[in-house]
Parts: structure tokens; sequence; C-alpha cells
């Protein structure tokens, strides 16, 4: 039995499972092929080949796998080299693995060293710990590694550590002896448990200070929730090893849903069709459009007409054409906004109350037959739905029309794995800037909602928000007056006298 193992000690060593070892003996080389590419090696030891390919079937002790000092010596080196494609395990010998630390990047570099015994620890406030694959999977936005919990022993140790800690002291806190000293060591070079900062020795009698670890104080960390930060990396590629993209991650599954949300029973509002040639003789430019428009804080006493509700609608969100999808993807659509890879998710329920012609009430909007549906919404509900919607936009009115926008996530799910939901939110955006200059061409006032309810839309809108929820709103009427010394404060930068030549554009094109 060797010292590592009569001290508790077992570190362990493999290849992710994803690695591929090959040995050409032609050519005298190992091949490992990884999702990162081929790293070819030149001439390598026997020992090596053999180690490597131990390695690839689990993990193994390296004094076991090497005993000839100069191969163990290149392969120590080799490792070193290919930390990205090494996973390190601690263990209680090496049938009874503790924790895994598994590179997620190309750039993942571990380098657990001993811990001070005088600075606390504790878990990062960035560490997420969720149950996957039979085991605990730790994760972290900051960290380029995932930490893999494969005993019970192991999660003890996230119960000792929700608060600051002595390190000596992990271990007195656990039920059972295990080694926690070098458990916290691969923990901190992971990044899933962070270490106090050095701290100045207090004076004779003072109060001690509490600990100050850097992720708490970091300008570049302070303003980020964990949840934000996480989903930041999840829905962009460099950070982590997820599936990522068009990967269809539920097979043949799912079907996709179909390109418009079938219309509910009942009687329908047939919209007006705005006029092509109308429209180009009298559309202001798009510069105007775009100069022109401003958020609408509050909104004009008159209704909107029918017609300027059709129109917008027509405008922004219709089914201009049915297209062929890609094969496996199903028919799409193409509409005035624009939609990533067309998906076309996103759902418009108009919710009225001052548009004469339609009775108050809320409605689906159907993009096909560009009619309106009404959705049997309790009154109560509605205007509690209204106030949610636009006290949160900071409006000083309600508006005649607020737009709720819902997605159909599985238009996007189905196909896209990692970036899904930030690509519902992506096109929500696209479909807001439409709104905009849609609304500002036909001379109304509009503006977004950043924040939506999703309990109380599904409530009123009768969806299960785990499939259909809002993800964004504009509020639609007429423009208002504006008070005395609203422009007060602005400071001049780049010709903002475009802005309002635009706006006196506009003013004239109300329909």
């Amino acid at each position: 039995m060797n010292g590592q193992e009569k001290d508790g000690r077992f570190p362990l060593w493999s290849l992710r499972e994803d690695v591929h070892v090959e040995a050409d003996a032609a050519r005298d080389v190992v091949i490992l092929d990884s999702r990162w590419g081929e790293e070819v090696l030149p001439h390598p030891a026997p020992g090596v080949v053999e180690a490597l390919r131990r390695m690839s079937l689990g993990p193994v002790s390296l004094d076991n796998a090497v005993s000839d000092p100069c191969e163990r010596a290149e392969l120590d080196r080799l490792l070193d080299r290919l930390q990205h494609l090494v996973v390190r395990t601690l263990g209680l010998d090496q049938e009874r693995p503790l924790i895994s630390v598994v590179p997620l990047s190309r750039e993942a570099r571990l380098r657990p060293a001993p811990l001070s015994p005088v600075r606390p620890v504790r878990m990062s406030r960035f560490a997420v710990l969720r149950a996957e694959e039979g085991a605990y999977w730790m994760e972290s936005p900051l960290s380029l590694h995932r930490v893999v919990f494969h005993r019970a022993e192991a999660v003890w140790l996230i119960a000792a550590l929700s608060h600051p800690i002595a390190p000596p002291a992990v271990a007195a806190a656990l039920p059972s002896p295990m080694p926690a000293a070098e458990a916290l060591s691969y923990l901190v070079a992971a990044g899933m448990v962070v270490q106090a900062e050095p701290g100045e020795p207090g004076e004779p009698g003072e109060r001690s200070r509490p600990p100050e670890f850097a992720e708490d104080t970091d300008p570049a960390l302070v303003t980020w929730l964990p949840q934000d930060l996480m989903f930041h990396i999840r829905s962009t590629l460099g950070r982590h090893d997820r599936d990522f993209g068009a990967t269809y991650p539920m097979g043949e599954s799912w079907t996709v849903e179909p390109v418009t949300k079938p219309a509910a029973p009942g009687a329908c509002v047939r919209l007006p069709r705005p006029d092509w040639k109308r429209l180009i003789a009298t559309d202001p430019p798009l510069t105007a459009a775009i100069e022109g428009h401003r958020p609408a804080r509050r909104f004009g006493t008159g209704p909107l007409t029918v017609g300027q509700l059709g129109e917008v609608l027509y405008r922004a969100a219709r089914v201009r054409a049915l297209v062929g999808g890609a094969p496996g993807d199903g028919p799409a659509s193409d509409r005035p906004y624009a939609s990533i890879d067309a998906t076309y998710e996103l759902e418009l329920y108009p919710a009225i109350s001052g548009c004469p012609g339609i009775r108050d009430g809320v409605y689906h909007y159907d993009p096909m037959g560009h009619l309106l549906t009404p959705i049997g919404a309790d009154p109560a509900d509605l205007c509690d739905l209204a106030w949610r919607g636009w006290m949160p936009a900071r409006l000083t009115t309600a508006p005649p029309v607020l737009i709720l926008i819902t997605a159909r996530f599985r238009r996007v799910s189905w196909k896209y794995a990692g970036p899904g939901y930030a690509l519902v939110l992506k096109n929500t955006g696209a479909l807001i800037q439409t709104l905009y200059l849609v609304s500002a061409a036909i001379g109304l006032a509009g503006c977004a909602l950043g924040v939506t309810d999703i309990e109380a839309t599904a409530r009123v809108l009768g969806t299960d928000w785990r499939t259909e929820s809002c993800v964004g709103g504009f509020a639609l009427g007429r423009w208002a007056e504006e008070p005395p010394g609203a422009s007060a404060g602005l400071r001049p930068a780049n010709d903002p006298a475009w802005a309002e030549l635009a706006a006196e554009l506009l003013r004239g094109n109300g329909r």
C-alpha cells in the first residue's frame, strides 16, 4: 500500500468520456480524438501508451499505471499539457471515487494546492448543484470545470460549506472520515469553493472582522446574479461542453408544432387590411420612423380605430407566405419581422380597452387569417393584467391596446439545445422593434414592456406557462401632448435635431 492510500488520499486520473485513443504503430504516434480536435503524440513510450489506454477506460492510479521513472516523467509532462482532456478524481480507493473534476473547455486548467488553514472557505455563490446521470453535478459560470460528486460522503461537504468555515473545521463537521482537505483543494481549484482573502490583523481587543471573498467585491461580478450569468454562458459557446445548436435534442419523440397556433372556436373579428398603394403614397421615410419613434410614457385620450390596430398587426406580424422548411423541420413561414431560422414561435394577444368596433377584452391574433379571436377572460383578471403590464413600464396613463407577446417554446426547443431561449428573446426584440417602426410610420405612440407577469398572463390567456409563456409586450395608443419641460435634462450629442424634425414629419401622418 503506497503513502497516498495510507493517509486516505487516492488521486485517480482518466480521460474525458468523449476522448478516443488510437495508437498508430506504423507512424509511431498516438492520436487523441476529442470534441476539440486531434492531439497527435509522436514517439510515445510504451508505458505512456498503455497508461492512456487505461485512462480511456476509467479512473486509474498513475502509480499503478506506470512504474518506470522516465516514462512516468514523460506521462506527467503530457498530462499537464493535455489538462483539457484529463479528468481528476479523488477517491477513498480505486473502487470508491468521491469527486471528479471534469474539464469543460480547451482552456481548462486544474492545479490543486494545499489551502491556508486560517483562511475560511465557503461555497461560491455562483455554484449550482443538481442531480444528473446518477450523481450530483456542480457547475459554475465562473469555472471551466464540472465537479461530479459520486458518493453521499462527498455531498456532506456541501452542507459544511454554506457559511465561512476554516478548512480544518470542515473535516470535524463531517459524520465520517474522508480526505476533506484534499477534496477542498480540488473544489477550490475548480472554482466551486472560494477561500477568503488574506486578512489584516486587528487591534488588540478589536472584534474580528468577517472574512471577505473576492467574488463579493469584484466589480466585474457584483452586478451579476448567478442565474443570469449561467444563462449567459449557456446560451453562448466557450465555457461549457453541453450540446449546442440545432441538435434536435428530443429526436423523433416530438414533432414540430404548427406554424401558426390553431384558432380557438368562437366568433372572430376580421380586421381591415391596409392598401399597398396608399402606404407607398403616404408612408414617411424609414429614417423618419427610426429617428421619430420613442417610448411613450403617456397616451392621448382618443381611442384607436379598428383600421389602425389592423394596420399595425398586418404590417408587423402577419404571415406573408408559407415555405417549406429544412428536411425534418416541417413547414415554416415568412413574416415582416426577423426571426432566427424562421422559427416564428411568437404569438400576439391584444388586450383591448379602447377601440370602437371591438368589444373590450383579450384576443388572440391569427396572423394567417388576419383576425382576432376572443379569449374568455375574467374582467377582474383583465384589469389586473393591464395594471401589471403598464405600471412597470412607468406609463402614466393606460393604453387603449396592450399587446401581450408569448412564445410557444417547443417551436424552438424541439430543434435547438443551448441557445433556444436566448433566440426567443432575440426574436421578441426584433418583433418589438418592428412594432415601434410601424407605429411610428402610422403616427401612433408605442412603448415596449420590459417586465411581464408570466403567472398572471397564463391565467388570463388560459395557457400552460411551461409551454407558452409571456416574453414581452407592447403598449399602443395615440400620442399625447408633451408636458412642458418634457425634454429638460437632455444633453445634445449627435444631431439631436433629427428626432424633432422626424417627429414633426410624423405628427401629421396619423391615420
